[in-house]
């Protein structure tokens, strides 16, 4: 397992590890002529980073740990890009799968196998757990609240974060991770990521994702879980979901406290069903 280092507080600020990573940002929404779901390729990861990045910077938990994320704006995109990139290459591909939703970039209409033509505007991870494998494997799940130390050059000097706000509150995450999410009785799919392009808003991209895990949840029988933001919860309460556990997450300094909420869905507990028509090679929940 790999060190860990920068602590990018994706579960207080993204739509799951997690919550809603959906911030109206005073831009008109643009209108989609067409839009599609499918798996994500490694030559979505561009986009990917920066949708990550421009969705979970307006969060209070981004602007907690990424005191001079302003000064240092090309130099955390390039850090982040490198950490997804590691994480694609050693990614357990049988138990994590990974979504996008891609529209057109000259706002036409989705042509199937132009990837060329698509841009990505939001993606989600997520993670088939059983508990022996678990038991097994500290490094698993994906954790994208945290980088690793491995990455190279000026990306190990932690430039953009406060390097002792974000090593307390990883701290804290971690062991809300192992408690409520890693210290599973039973297999699941646990939501590990999702987030779209706050000028995508409005859309219902992140409600379409999260229905995708829902019937394959469905399909073999697991529940879904999720760590949520306060901005994910309605999202989430919406489809089902159940709030389980409150995590509070002190803050340094007397500025107060961030908040996640542990969630579950099942079809039988909570009575909703997706009403997507989930295309074929979505259903096929194709690894990353």
């Amino acid at each position: 397992m790999h060190k860990q280092f920068i602590f990018l507080i994706c579960t207080l600020h993204s739509i799951t590890c997690a919550g809603l990573a959906h911030f109206t940002n005073g831009v008109r929404t643009p209108q989609v002529a067409s839009h599609r779901i499918r798996p994500a390729v490694e030559d979505d990861l561009d986009d990917i980073v920066t949708i990550f990045i421009d969705a979970f910077r307006p969060s209070a938990g981004w602007q907690y740990a990424h005191l001079h994320d302003d000064d240092y704006t090309n130099y955390t995109w390039t850090c982040t890009r490198q950490f997804f990139q590691g994480e694609w290459e050693g990614l357990h591909r049988s138990r994590t799968f990974a979504n996008v939703i891609t529209v057109p970039r000259d706002g036409g209409q989705i042509s199937s196998g132009d990837r060329a033509g698509e841009r990505v505007v939001s993606f989600g991870v997520w993670n088939w757990m059983k508990p022996q494998e678990e038991a097994a494997d500290a490094s698993f799940p994906f954790r994208p609240h945290q980088m690793h130390a491995t990455l190279g050059g000026k990306c190990s000097e932690h430039l953009d974060v406060n390097t002792t706000r974000q090593a307390d509150l990883g701290q804290q995450l971690s062991l809300a991770v192992e408690k409520y999410i890693r210290n599973l009785t039973e297999p699941q799919l646990y939501l590990n990521l999702l987030a779209t392009h706050p000028d995508w808003d409005g859309h219902g991209f992140g409600a379409e994702q999260v229905e995708v895990g829902l019937k394959e949840a469905t399909r073999v029988g697991m529940p879904v879980t999720l760590l949520a933001s306060p901005a994910g919860w309605p999202l989430y309460d919406s489809l089902g979901f159940r709030s389980l556990a409150n995590i509070t997450h002190e803050m340094f300094d007397g500025l107060g406290m961030l908040w996640s909420e542990y969630m579950r869905w099942d079809e039988e507990e909570s009575g909703v069903r997706s009403a997507l028509t989930v295309h074929s090679d979505i259903v096929e929940a194709a690894a990353v």
